[in-house]
């Protein structure tokens, strides 16, 4: 009987007669008659184990670290934005639409949403942004100079009157200027306000910019708010350089309220400020509601230029955290650095660490070897080009930097009707690495990763858990890819083509750098909704670390998923 039988892949059909491997010593002849009676029984059999095995290999074991749950089904909103928030015993969802904000409220506890309480909102200006404040949701928007938030209730169908958070006499650039997305939903760059909360949720700042002629000292106006939006001081601020040697980077508001921004300042006015040529210091300011003066303090790197870096606190410490380039060749980055900043806001001290030497030279060698066999194009991107820093981990006395290689590609095609403009958005490998308090990089990993879109975000970059001393970098990936080495070049994947994805993660242990890669889930796990449309980067976070995201079907239905660390 079939069951009984070791079958081998190497079976062969020829003609009247079928020969299937038993034994090693056995052969068992089938007549014509014989295959006749037996074929259906025979033909499923060997079907059924060669899918059975298909799928397996297909399919890998999940990480049990994480357990997933899935919510009801619920029709496609169209929107332009969407985001995902949770406190309490709720989930909310806001979707902005052309015209209005519809607002989802859904129970925590079984991801179902409850359609009483589902609420449109009139959109009263141009939308911002919306975020997290305390126990309220708090949509921002514009009209004209004016900056407006608009709280909205978790569990009840509650939108309160907005209340005015930002404006000035004079009149605001309609590009805040900093150039950093780091901290804040930077889904529309272009922006006359810079909203971002404080690291533990406490306070939240409004910055805009003034009008300025190049050749005129630049203004900035700053609003920090409690969590309630009760005021607690504004300034405008003449900043003590002309605007035409100013680049502004990065900007924090601390736990108490004290606000820090960094800015290049560049050596003459360059009204491209091309960092590739031009030369540039990283200064950094600190502003508050008390003190008249502006605390200025420069980053010192001898002979090298701060390619990106962000500002951060830890325990009421300001530190400033990022990668650097030494200056007879800024497009590639070559280390990172940290620079600790005393109470009073001066930098206390800069301490750089070049990329290891071994590390660098391996990463080099294996990208020869692909382009060499033909699986990379010897015209990509250098390993360390357009590196920006995605988020500061603080663990013990030590300072994880996470970053990504990522850009944009810009393409204008002219024709008799007029001009189109398309963009291409990269976002590919990341560099992990861990720096001690004394500035020595303790490990660093390249982690391979390719993704390319074609409006904006969405399912690509990663995001990062912290949790039992491992690092979770969960990332939508190509299935392909789960089986290749680090050192091979990845599958393409592309966000918003349906193809058999998976939820990776890669996981670094915090202590020794061991890191690996698994599968958290895949589309098919979860009631077969598409993996390449969530909105990876806009998930509700709960205080365990579980994390809800809201993905497609592919058809008409949108589904919560949320996953959970259950090790």
């Amino acid at each position: 009987m079939l069951n009984h039988m070791h079958i081998s892949y190497g079976y062969l059909f020829h003609k009247n007669l079928i020969f299937v491997k038993t034994d090693p010593k056995k052969i068992v002849n089938m007549t014509t008659c014989t295959l006749a009676k037996h074929f259906n029984s025979l033909l499923f059999g060997l079907l059924f184990i060669g899918f059975s095995h298909l799928a397996t290999a297909q399919k890998p074991v999940l990480l049990e670290d994480f357990n997933f749950k899935t919510g009801e089904k619920y029709k496609r909103i169209k929107n332009l934005n969407s985001y995902l928030f949770a406190s309490g015993d709720y989930v909310v969802s806001l979707k902005k639409d052309r015209k209005d904000i519809v607002v989802q409220r859904f129970a925590l506890k079984d991801l179902k949403e409850d359609i009483k309480k589902r609420q449109t909102i009139e959109d009263k200006g141009d939308f911002q942004t919306a975020m997290l404040l305390g126990d309220k949701v708090v949509s921002f928007y514009t009209n004209g100079d004016k900056l407006y938030a608009q709280k909205i209730a978790f569990s009840k169908i509650v939108a309160e009157q907005p209340i005015l958070v930002g404006s000035d006499k004079e009149n605001i650039t309609n590009d805040f200027g900093f150039k950093s997305t780091y901290g804040f939903d930077a889904g529309g760059r272009i922006n006359k306000f810079g909203i971002k909360k404080s690291r533990d949720g406490s306070r939240v700042v409004v910055v805009f910019r003034i009008k300025t002629d190049d050749d005129r000292a630049d203004k900035i106006g700053i609003s920090v708010y409690s969590t309630s939006l009760a005021k607690i001081w504004s300034r405008k601020v003449t900043m003590p350089t002309a605007s035409g040697r100013m680049e502004y980077e990065d900007f924090m508001v601390a736990n108490n309220g004290d606000f820090y921004m960094t800015a290049s300042v560049f050596n003459s006015k360059d009204a491209d400020k091309n960092k590739m040529e031009a030369t540039y210091n990283t200064v950094l300011y600190k502003i508050t509601g008390d003190e008249k003066d502006i605390v200025e303090s420069q980053l010192t790197l001898n002979g090298k230029s701060v390619t990106d870096a962000v500002i951060e606190e830890n325990k009421g410490k300001v530190l400033i955290a990022g990668f650097y380039a030494d200056n007879a060749n800024k497009k590639e980055s070559s280390g990172a650095f940290i620079a600790p900043v005393d109470n009073t806001g001066k930098i206390s001290a800069t301490k750089p660490a070049n990329f290891p030497a071994e590390k660098v030279q391996q990463l080099l060698a294996e990208r020869e070897a692909r382009i060499a066999e033909g699986t990379q194009d010897k015209d990509e991107k250098m390993d360390f080009e357009n590196l920006k820093v995605n988020e500061i981990v603080f663990s013990g006395s030590n300072v994880n930097i996470f970053g990504e290689q990522r850009y944009v590609e810009v393409f204008t095609t002219s024709s008799s009707s007029g001009s189109r403009t398309t963009y291409k958005y990269y976002y590919r490998d990341i560099l992990a690495l861990q720096m001690s308090d004394q500035g020595t990089i303790n490990w660093m990993h390249l982690l391979p990763k390719d993704q390319i879109g074609a409006v904006g975000k969405r399912s690509m970059s990663y995001i990062n858990l912290f949790k039992e001393g491992k690092h979770y970098l969960f990332y939508i990936d190509d299935f392909v890819n789960l089986k290749r080495s680090f050192a091979e070049n990845p599958q393409r994947y592309y966000d918003g083509k349906k193809e058999f994805n998976y939820m990776t993660a890669y996981i670094i242990n915090d202590n020794t750098g061991e890191v690996s890669k698994e599968a958290i889930l895949t589309g098919s796990d979860i009631r077969n909704a598409r993996l390449d449309n969530i909105e990876l980067s806009k998930h509700a976070s709960l205080s365990d670390g579980s994390r809800i995201f809201e993905v497609f079907d592919g058809k008409k239905n949108y589904l919560l998923v949320k996953v959970s660390y259950e090790k």
